[in-house]
């Protein structure tokens, strides 16, 4: 019997490590591998967190809706934060010793249970800021330290299994575990709210700078920069998707109390050109074809998406919240259109700031076509203002049901202005600035 081919050798072997997850070395993956994919794993993963992300939002939408702005702001801030931040962690560990194993496999299903619990705390976390008491609770805390504890466990296993960056990877360990105990206390301590909310501040920024000085110190972890940039740009696709939950919802309102009318028509495919937009302006962003070429561009880059994830659920939380005033009113037209407008207009201007973090260059000739796109929406937010100010939104009131249709029509001109200059021009600006970069390179080395 002839032996087999070392193509069917290969194919069993590939089979038999996608078919029985036994303990394997933790010793790294190659940085530089192309064309790596995002598993099965990460994509389930990242549901969870969608979800933790629809938490928030929805939670925005009703504090928004009783009046509570400034405090429904900081704690969905927190919230998206904590969100943000446990994912980019465990997304940079897995690209770099993502082996998929069983006790990877087993923490990656722990930190799952750790979102669903810290989701269990929104509702908590919302109503105290409502009620001028900080944001961070007891049930809030026990969900992110069951999402970062099993962070703990698999750095401090990369780090025997992989001496060459054992310095990092303890750094880690270190860095994960001291944080914990920071968040615990501020739960657990009676402090006044204006000191914990100044301790949940330095927390925070120190443990996004923390993982910048370890690196400086011990070198980086073998992170892969295409998989990452895929990692990240998948998240972004799937939160953009709670933009169409919000449209879904606030059409299915509106039709239940008029039936399709053309302003049911109108705010529907507004919604959806919304979504379309945000993701079309994104992808724009090239952003794996750079990374892979200039790696040491990723942190940066990926400190820019923590507020992006916040800023595009945050339309889905306007959404919702039009969804409320057509269901139950008590909310101003106003209101509505700063819902829908800011955190677009913001999504924007932070999805131009990730270009220019990722090609190291400002481009002074897109301001034109950032003030074109921004023009709508200003003037959704004057309509939303000019019409019936101050009283809540209602739609047996005759103009009213236009008026809305006018604001939500406005917005998602907004966003066809950026698509449309963006396929203009701004492909040439993309391209212009890479030149310009490649040439930087070329006089550095």
């Amino acid at each position: 019997m002839s032996a087999p081919s070392s193509e069917s050798a290969e194919v069993r072997s590939r089979m038999l490590e996608e078919l029985r997850h036994r303990i394997r070395p933790m010793t790294g993956r190659d940085p530089g591998e192309r064309g790596r994919a995002t598993t099965p794993l990460e994509l389930l993963y990242d549901l969870t967190y969608v979800v933790a992300f629809a938490a928030a939002s929805d939670q925005l939408a009703e504090q928004l809706a009783h009046g509570d702005v400034w405090p429904a702001l900081g704690a969905y801030a927190f919230a998206v934060w904590a969100v943000s931040w446990a994912w980019l962690n465990f997304t940079w560990f897995a690209s770099a010793y993502g082996n998929d194993d069983v006790l990877f496999r087993l923490a990656t299903i722990v930190q799952m249970v750790g979102v669903i619990v810290l989701t269990y705390g929104l509702p908590v976390s919302f109503e105290a800021a409502a009620h001028g008491e900080s944001p961070n609770n007891l049930l809030l805390v026990i969900g992110y330290i069951v999402m970062r504890v099993p962070l703990i466990v698999l750095w401090a296993r990369a780090a025997r299994q992989d001496p060459r960056h054992g310095g990092i990877a303890l750094s880690y360990v270190v860095m994960i575990a001291v944080a914990q105990v920071g968040w615990l206390l501020t739960a657990i301590l009676p402090l006044p709210t204006g000191v914990t909310v100044v301790l949940l501040v330095a927390l925070a920024l120190a443990e996004m700078i923390g993982p910048v000085v370890a690196a400086r110190r011990f070198g980086y972890s073998p992170w892969n920069a295409g998989h990452v940039a895929e990692r990240f740009a998948l998240l972004t696709l799937i939160t953009i998707g709670e933009v169409i939950a919000g449209t879904t919802a606030a059409v299915g309102a509106l039709t239940q109390e008029k039936g399709w009318t053309v302003e049911a028509v109108l705010i529907a495919s507004s919604g959806l050109v919304m979504a379309a937009s945000v993701w079309w302006t994104y992808f724009l962003v090239p952003s794996r074809t750079v990374l892979e070429r200039r790696p040491q561009r990723t942190f940066a880059w990926r400190y820019a998406h923590l507020a992006l994830f916040g800023s595009i659920a945050a339309i889905g939380a306007g959404l919702h919240l039009t969804t409320i005033a057509l269901e139950h009113g008590g909310v101003s037209l106003l209101g509505i259109a700063l819902a829908l407008a800011v955190p677009l207009a913001l999504t924007i201007v932070l999805i131009f700031l990730t270009w220019s973090v990722l090609l190291r260059a400002f481009d002074g000739t897109h301001l034109p076509l950032l003030a074109l796109t921004l023009a709508p929406l200003v003037l959704a937010v004057v309509v939303g203002a000019l019409v019936h100010p101050g009283e809540p939104l209602d739609l047996e009131r005759p103009g009213d049901l236009t008026a809305l249709s006018t604001v939500v029509g406005l917005v998602a001109l907004g966003a066809i202005v950026e698509v449309v200059g963006h396929e203009i021009v701004g492909y040439r600006h993309t391209m212009r600035a890479w030149r310009q970069d490649g040439e930087a390179q070329g006089e550095a080395a």
